[in-house]
């Protein structure tokens, strides 16, 4: 299955998306393989590995050996007691690169239950393609049924094992673009970490500026907790660039009237709000969340996104002169926001506290970015991500 021109674009050596998660029904490691096996026949585009068909051209190789499973030593601990740092070094991590799988899981037992490490290229799915998946496999280990995915993103046909794949199609990291070396090299660099929280009052003062300036105004929680940590943290997280571009994310199946919401894939455009630091020092959160909604409504419009994307036989498509005005992530200018509270939402409504629990998600290659989530306590809150220490 060919990647769409955005994926070819940014997709090769890009870092994975990874989700760590608690598992604390005593179910046997056999069956829990079993059954994540089951759900990738049903989701196949989980079990592949990337193909080089061209210059710069990439697919996706549906195959019988597209998952890499390992099962580590137990650690005799219980959950409470494990850092999530340290079971981030411990499992299998992918890489978006020719011949390689595109999907590991790790297993680790716990004195009660099992960590989950779950690593996955973004040419294959994005967050909510991922969250689909592992409650397709909790519903299969529980007998439950569960819905199917979206036929616009699928293989079909039969898989077939990668040593039957042409070796011209799988050229080593050296052979590939400056630029996707670039990427790789990227990936390993390290980064540095701090989370701030959001009392409720806090945001609904916020709201209610902005609604005194205009009724007809209203500001999310994600744009008013972007705009505090743009003010705050800009000049640690990007200290050599006057011009700060903002990338948001915006969810093509809650806006595409023609993606499915089963839709499996990279279904993601970026909205861009692009600042100066003189204006961010000066302008109030309010002022600046207002601002961030004005380009993020843009993107959401019916009209551009049918104007900016459309569906191919492959999935979902941006059209190339659109594509061209998106510039690619650059960690020197530019910072992701990203709302993870929507993935929050349905592990409560796919797996909830009794069986699976999302400890961690992110994004391997993006340096520069705000993660909002909500905490077990329904507490709003936020993971900065930095390649210079955070103060």
């Amino acid at each position: 299955m060919p990647l769409s021109a955005a994926e070819n674009k940014y997709m090769p050596g890009a870092g994975p998306i990874e989700i760590i998660i608690s598992y604390k029904r005593s179910t046997a490691v056999a069956r829990g393989i079993e059954c994540f096996l089951k759900a990738a026949d049903y989701y196949n585009l989980f079990s592949s590995r990337l193909i080089m068909i061209g210059e710069n051209t990439f697919a996706l190789q549906y195959c019988t050996d597209g998952i890499v499973i390992n099962i580590l030593p137990p650690v005799h601990a219980r959950f409470d007691d494990v850092r999530i740092d340290d079971l981030r070094e411990k499992m299998t991590h992918v890489q978006t690169l020719p011949g390689h799988p595109l999907l590991a899981l790790t297993l680790i037992p716990v004195n009660d239950g099992h960590f989950v490490g779950f690593s996955c290229s973004h040419a294959v799915a994005d967050g909510i393609s991922c969250i689909l998946f592992l409650y397709a496999w909790n519903c299969l280990i529980e007998g439950k049924p569960f819905p199917r995915p979206s036929a616009q993103r699928l293989f079909s046909g039969n898989p077939i094992p990668s040593d039957h794949i042409e070796k011209d199609w799988m050229p080593p990291l050296s052979a590939l673009s400056e630029e996707i070396q670039n990427r790789v090299r990227r990936g390993a660099i390290k980064t540095y970490k701090t989370t701030e929280y959001f009392a409720d009052e806090f945001l609904a003062e916020m709201k209610h500026q902005a609604q005194a300036n205009n009724r007809e105004f209203v500001i999310s929680n994600n744009q008013i907790m972007t705009a505090w940590l743009l003010k705050k943290y800009h000049h640690h997280i990007l200290p050599h660039t006057d011009k700060i571009v903002i990338r948001t994310p915006v969810d093509l199946r809650t806006v595409h009237p023609g993606v499915d919401p089963m839709y499996i894939g990279y279904a993601v455009i970026n909205s861009f709000s692009e600042f100066r630091k003189k204006e961010i020092d000066h302008m109030s959160v309010v002022e600046t969340a207002c601002r961030l909604k004005e380009s993020i409504h843009h993107t959401r419009t019916k009209r551009f996104i049918q104007e900016a994307t459309y569906l191919s036989k492959y999935g979902i498509e941006i059209r190339e002169e659109v594509l061209k005005q998106f510039p690619p992530y650059n960690p020197d200018t530019d910072i992701v926001s990203t709302n993870m509270t929507h993935l929050s939402d349905l592990e409560s409504l796919f797996l909830g506290p009794d069986a699976m629990r999302i400890e961690h998600i992110g994004v391997a290659s993006v340096k520069t970015s705000f993660a909002m989530v909500r905490e077990k306590n329904s507490q709003m809150s936020a993971q900065i991500t930095s390649r210079y220490p955070l103060i």
